[in-house]
């Protein structure tokens, strides 16, 4: 739920309104008295009740994946999400105590002005109340969005793609895999995840490439922050490097970054030489061109598996 701390305070006042109008007796004065009981009544449960929503429909970030709460906390800190919510769910609990509490003293006013000034009376106090979790309902909505962007992969056996731009990254994940390549949004970029999956028989392979992040030496505290997430998702990476250079790296360049990415993920790494059309390699050379050369690697991800199964 998308709260507004304005509107849910304003919203839950009309609707208190107009329930309040259909409230009908025969006697005019027992009509006016029951309407302003009434319409502090509703108010204080539309309150509770909408204070409730936002509490109950926020994802317990600490129920998430490691991969997405790492990737949340490095947006949104978990503490103060906590205190947030608990703020939201003790304002509307607190707003409707108060609405039973002038209940009582309304009940017993036989002056209708008087009772009209404890249930306006009530009314500033509510929305003061609201008003007063403004931040953290602001705090709530700005999580959701983030969770929104969030992406969604499987929990299975998986292989991180890494390596310089145009390298032949994308060309490769597209050729291992059995499907269209989907697109993953990434919370804090414009930059985004792509995945496929590679089926063998019954063995099926989650496959991430992950540009902006695994792609350059120098990243700032959000990308270092998704890096470690990465681990999470799995420790094996499939670093592609071009030794025809035509991506415009050098292969020193290029190497300086396997090491980096060795070191941070661990090193489980295998490391496919891209473009054997152009320049082959000695090493597990690829071509996306060469259905026999994407059938070795394919070949070769799956006894990377079994080898450390």
């Amino acid at each position: 739920m998308h709260a507004v701390p304005g509107r849910l305070f304003k919203a839950s006042l009309v609707e208190a309104q107009k329930k309040a109008r259909q409230v009908q007796a025969k006697d005019k004065r027992v009509a006016i008295k029951v309407r302003e009981l009434t319409r502090v009544e509703l108010l204080g449960e539309l309150i509770f009740g909408k204070a409730d929503a936002v509490v109950k429909k926020t994802v317990n970030f600490n129920e998430l994946p490691p991969f997405q709460k790492e990737l949340a906390a490095s947006m949104v800190s978990l503490d103060e999400l906590k205190r947030a919510l608990h703020s939201i769910g003790w304002a509307g609990k607190k707003v409707l105590d108060l609405s039973k509490e002038y209940r009582r003293k309304m009940r017993g006013k036989g002056d209708l002005g008087e009772i009209t000034r404890l249930r306006k009376q009530f009314e500033k106090r509510a929305e003061s109340i609201v008003d007063g979790v403004g931040k953290d309902i602001r705090i709530v909505n700005r999580a959701e969005k983030v969770l929104r962007k969030m992406p969604s992969l499987r929990r299975m056996k998986t292989v991180l793609i890494a390596g310089y731009p145009n390298v032949g990254k994308s060309s490769l994940l597209n050729r291992l895999s059995d499907s269209k390549v989907d697109v993953q949004p990434y919370p804090f970029t414009t930059k985004q995840l792509l995945v496929g999956y590679m089926r063998e028989g019954y063995r099926r392979y989650q496959l991430v490439d992950t540009p902006g992040i695994l792609d350059r030496e120098a990243r700032n505290p959000i990308e270092k922050q998704a890096a470690t997430a990465l681990k999470h998702l799995s420790k094996k990476v499939l670093f592609v490097v071009d030794p025809s250079e035509s991506c415009g790296y050098s292969i020193k360049q290029q190497e300086g970054l396997l090491e980096k990415v060795k070191g941070e993920m661990g090193s489980d790494v295998l490391v496919v030489y891209s473009k054997a059309d152009l320049k082959p390699h000695a090493g597990l050379s690829v071509s996306a061109a060469d259905d026999a050369s994407v059938s070795r690697l394919k070949s070769a991800i799956i006894s990377w598996f079994e080898d450390n199964t």
